[in-house]
């Protein structure tokens, strides 16, 4: 009897059978995403590595190319294909030494083969620049054993293999002590790891051997940037401005540091010397730097040329993922959008910080807000450098970097942190929702005056920061009869049947004679009968009896509104101001009289604001849509206040 297939094994071919769809319609991006899932789960399937060779050599990504090169030629180290792509990868990633060096062993192992003569003078070609490299380098003539070893630190830099990296460059340290790149390699790897100062140190070194060398300065103003010293980084990018440098990596440190201190004009004044350079000929160097300019455009208001930029970036390298992330998110509906942002989360926030975070808050969680609070300026006490980097992340953070400086600020809960929500939330940077939640908390702190100018559906609108908890408890317990019959009356009213729904609700009385919402329904039968003058006297009842009820007094208002009398409809809402809690469908009609109300008076602006903060409560409800419609307003704002549950 033959075995069943097993179910892993059907689910990865049938995979593979996506990836060659994705490859066959050129959908390399997504093939490339597919293919890596599939080597994480499967790995070293050789099938699937070298499938995701061919659409990495597709996308122009060598720096990913070249340790799958690695991979593959541990499994077949005899395979001279593999050892040219493997060389080439070097090339295109400039580390002449090591292709060098693996052309010398293609050579030496397979002389015959049909493109020995090919390599014979790729590796001429390469001997008759590296002696310059290595002289320029203050290496000993034909050292290309150490030229090698650096190019291998720089990879391992590049796969995150910090401490190993690091080992490399302390072994090449040992051959030539006074080698600049190799410190600059090692300050890299300490502050990957979160080891701030023996990273500065390691740069500070460099800086005492070469005062110009552009990668200390450019990695100091970062060092710097992240430990919340903005002043101290800018003066180490002022340095950096002003060094002279024919090397081509020169201008993407200048523009890289620069990007981090949010100096959009000074990025694109770098991008524009390179250009003249003649440097954006070169991948993947010019496609981070159109990608740096793009940005900058962006912020500076220029949307055109910020896709120009983008655009370029991907025909340089069509798989650079924060190019294609950040046109993707200019497709979303303007109030949602993040970009632009020029590094991802990983750059801004270091894996030990935001591990120490989540374990500081973790079990403080379950103890309630102010626990919570508490945890987390303990947080702030060990890591002094966040109430600087909170608002950088605020302002140039991509979404994981903004949620994680956003949720940090709102629990925190420190002067420095409400004015970093304050500064967000009237900025234009990042989504809507965002920007009023930070709004919202600044308001409760007093630093944010009503109504307030926000940026909001890409323009500047007058809104309302009111800061209600909203709940979906009925308005007020009744036994389970009473409750069925309310139900049943409310029914019956949808239905326009209004004598079975005063049956109802008359029921419902016998039994709870003073029902504050029975009794309010049974006004909107008067109303819906025409007998004005009975439901208005007996809003009045209730309201007497029940002043915290606030039914009656948004219908005594819409009564107000009705007869042209606006200031006696003013003063049948202001109380609820006042309120904390809402029931939604209360709140609904409240926001819906607030609107009537400034109609009636021709305050458009007003209109609108309670609208937008309508639709951050309960987008979905049916009377916006009626509002939308009398307005003439794209639904689009989203939910901008977070439901919260009322208990």
């Amino acid at each position: 009897m033959s075995k069943k297939r097993r179910r892993p094994e059907q689910s990865f071919l049938n995979r593979l059978r996506e990836v060659d769809s994705l490859i066959e319609r050129k959908r390399w991006v997504e093939a490339r995403d597919l293919l890596q899932s599939l080597d994480e789960r499967f790995p070293n399937r050789e099938e699937i590595m070298r499938e995701l060779l061919n659409v990495y050599a597709e996308l122009k990504d060598m720096h990913r190319y070249q340790p799958l090169c690695e991979r593959l030629l541990k499994l077949h180290p005899g395979d001279p294909d593999l050892t040219l792509a493997y060389a080439g990868a070097c090339m295109g990633n400039v580390r002449p030494a090591s292709a060098l060096l693996t052309f010398r062993r293609f050579l030496q192992r397979y002389p015959q083969h049909e493109r020995a003569a090919e390599v014979h003078k790729s590796a001429a070609d390469l001997e008759s620049h590296l002696g310059e490299m290595l002289a320029s380098a203050n290496f000993r003539a034909g050292d290309l054993e150490t030229a090698a070893l650096h190019e291998e630190t720089v990879a391992l830099l590049d796969q995150g293999k910090y401490a190993p990296a690091r080992a490399k460059a302390e072994e090449l340290l040992k051959r030539y002590p006074d080698f600049a790149p190799a410190l600059n390699n090692i300050a890299q790897s300490f502050f990957a790891e979160g080891r701030i100062t023996p990273a500065i140190a390691a740069a500070e070194r460099v800086l005492a051997l070469q005062p110009d060398n552009f990668h200390a300065l450019s990695n100091l103003a970062r060092y710097w940037l992240l430990q919340g010293q903005i002043e101290q980084a800018k003066l180490y990018a002022g340095r950096l401005r002003q060094v002279k440098s024919s090397q081509v990596d020169a201008s993407m440190k200048k523009a890289e540091a620069l990007s981090m201190l949010g100096d959009d004009q000074a990025v694109l004044d770098v991008f524009k010397e390179a250009e003249r350079a003649g440097d954006l000929a070169l991948p993947p160097t010019n496609a981070f730097l159109y990608h740096l300019a793009a940005v900058a455009e962006m912020r500076l208001g220029h949307a055109d040329r910020a896709r120009r930029c983008w655009q370029n970036a991907l025909k340089a390298v069509p798989g650079f993922d924060l190019a294609k992330k950040n046109l993707d998110d200019l497709r979303k509906p303007v109030g949602e959008q993040h970009a632009p942002w020029a590094f991802d989360a990983g750059n801004w926030l270091m894996r030990p910080v935001v591990d120490d975070l989540l374990k500081t808050l973790d079990p403080a969680a379950k103890r309630g807000d102010e626990a919570l609070t508490r945890a987390a300026r303990r947080f702030l006490e060990r890591h002094p450098e966040m109430p600087g980097l909170t608002p950088l992340l605020l302002d140039r953070g991509d979404s994981q970097a903004r949620e994680f400086a956003l949720n940090l600020a709102e629990i925190s809960r420190t002067p420095e942190m409400f004015q970093a929500l304050r500064d967000f939330a009237l900025s234009q940077r990042g989504p809507d929702d965002m920007r009023w939640r930070a709004a919202r908390v600044a308001s409760g702190a007093g630093l944010i005056e009503q109504p307030v100018r926000m940026w909001m559906r890409g323009k500047w609108q007058e809104l309302l920061l009111l800061d209600y908890e909203m709940h979906d408890e009925p308005s007020f317990p009744h036994p389970p009869r009473v409750a069925k019959l309310l139900e049943q009356s409310v029914e019956a009213m949808h239905d326009d049947d209004v004598d079975r729904a005063e049956r109802l609700v008359r029921q419902g009385l016998e039994l709870e004679p003073d029902a504050p919402d029975l009794l309010n329904n049974l006004t909107a039968i008067y109303e819906r009968r025409g007998q004005m003058q009975q439901a208005e006297a007996l809003l009045n009842q209730i309201v007497a009896q029940h002043p915290d009820y606030g039914f009656p007094h948004i219908n005594l208002a819409r009564f107000a509104i009705q007869r042209g009398d606006l200031a006696q409809a003013e003063a049948h809402l202001q109380p609820l101001l006042a309120r904390k809690r809402f029931n939604f469908t209360e709140f609904g009609f409240f926001c819906n009289a607030q609107m009537e109300l400034w109609m009636a008076k021709g305050k458009m602006d007003a209109v609108r604001s309670w609208m937008g903060m309508w639709e951050g409560v309960d987008p979905e409800n049916p009377l916006l849509a009626e509002w939308r419609i009398r307005l003439k307003v794209p639904f689009g704002l989203g939910r901008l206040l977070r439901r919260r549950s009322g208990s």
